[in-house]
């Protein structure tokens, strides 16, 4: 049997809830929460490791996707520590508790290993059962960025397949600057948009959206450090009411990327900023497209009043955006200009990402990214510093199973 890390100290138990009452205006259900993150360790010697060393005090919950079986993935970025045991988990049960299992297999979470995931947010489960998996390829105190780390992995959840791997050269994204973030799929045309925040070039952010062909396993960049993808140098970003530093200023542009369910518009959200932005994916998909053309096409800003880390687009176009000014989960109808909350309050401070599963539940992470960057969550106490919520809806992403399932995490 494998062995956990004092599964007391580290986290909360996951049976579902009700939150307490709070301005939300759907019924959220907390699926997991944890005061760490908890893995599900081989030997006693990593466990006591992870504890011993304080890495659990910077392995914070990121990106959450949820496959068509209902399986529960989740991204542990290894920002503030090379030393995370796993940045893809897919979450299980052992011992009637909720534990991160490295995803597909520890090995190919090793450190140091180009080949290996080593530095993952975001990640994209398609209708195929595919999941595309984003890997920055930097860590936290390592100097350089080996050739083939930074890459796009595409995976067969159905039979473990790997059918893609594109190392991302620094023609597409400079490993100097990048910090990709998250992705978009258009299934129809076998595409993916990529955002690249550019956060490690400072301020102005190096951002730009990275448009990827998976039948010719090729990529391009547009956008490149445009106003519409950069951050918003006018605007600190405040989570919870206060800034993320007390000195200096996060920059990180854009962050959450969409697409509308025809794949004809590309969303967008800004972190650093208070903004949505979108343009026409005929004119991103064209190569022969300039700048200027580009930079035209764009439509924004639309103000949202807070800066977001997700976005996601349902079925019927609505655009789903975390706004981290305000600890919710908010939907923008394209169709009315209209801009209303559907789920909030104080355990949604720093909404994070968003996924999808079958039965048309919204699924959040959050996260309090701005205290775990400043050191100042606490890991002692029983309150939960990381949360996943179910937000039922009244559609879905678009893929439906024939009948709905539990998500094996919980069982």
């Amino acid at each position: 049997m494998r062995l956990l890390l004092l599964l007391a100290a580290l986290f909360v138990s996951c049976a579902p809830r009700v939150p307490s009452p709070s301005s939300a205006a759907a019924p959220e259900v907390l699926v997991f929460a944890w005061t760490s993150m908890p893995f599900d360790f081989r030997t006693s010697s990593e466990a006591e490791a992870y504890r011993d060393a304080g890495v659990f005090k910077r392995a914070p919950l990121a990106g959450v996707e949820v496959d068509r079986e209902g399986n529960v993935y989740v991204t542990t970025p290894r920002w503030l520590d090379a030393r995370v045991p796993s940045t893809l988990s897919r979450v299980v049960t052992v011992n009637g508790q909720p534990v991160l299992r490295p995803f597909p297999t520890w090995e190919q979470n090793a450190l140091g290993r180009p080949d290996a995931f080593q530095n993952v947010l975001g990640l994209e489960v398609d209708s195929q059962d595919r999941m595309w998996v984003l890997d920055m390829g930097w860590v936290a105190g390592v100097d350089g960025v080996p050739d083939g780390a930074q890459k796009l992995v595409v995976i067969d959840l159905r039979t473990g397949a790997e059918l893609r791997r594109y190392a991302i050269p620094d023609s597409v994204a400079d490993r100097r600057t990048s910090f990709l973030n998250d992705l978009a799929i258009d299934e129809a045309r076998e595409l993916a948009y990529l955002s690249d925040s550019g956060n490690r070039a400072g301020a102005p952010t190096a951002s730009g959206i990275i448009v990827y062909d998976f039948k010719a396993n090729s990529a391009r960049r547009v956008l490149d450090r445009d106003p519409a993808v950069t951050d918003d140098p006018a605007r600190t970003l405040v989570v919870d009411g206060e800034p993320v530093f007390a000195s200096g200023r996060l920059a990180v542009g854009l962050n959450g990327i969409a697409l509308s369910p025809d794949g004809e518009t590309l969303w967008w959200s800004i972190t650093t900023g208070d903004a949505l932005y979108r343009a026409p994916t005929a004119i991103l998909r064209d190569p022969s497209a300039s700048p200027q053309r580009l930079a035209a096409a764009v439509a924004g800003p639309r103000r949202i009043g807070g800066g977001s880390d997700g976005l996601t687009v349902d079925a019927r176009g609505r655009v789903y955006v975390t706004n981290l000014a305000r600890n919710a989960v908010e939907v923008l109808d394209p169709a009315t200009d209209t801009l209303t909350t559907l789920a909030g309050g104080p355990d949604f401070v720093w909404p994070d990402s968003l996924s999808w599963d079958d039965r048309g539940g919204l699924y959040v992470s959050t996260n309090r990214l701005h205290h775990a960057f400043s050191g100042r969550l606490s890991y002692d106490g029983p309150a939960p510093n990381f949360r996943i919520f179910r937000i039922p809806t009244d559609s879905s992403k678009g893929f439906v199973l024939p009948q709905a399932q539990t998500p094996k995490g919980n069982r």
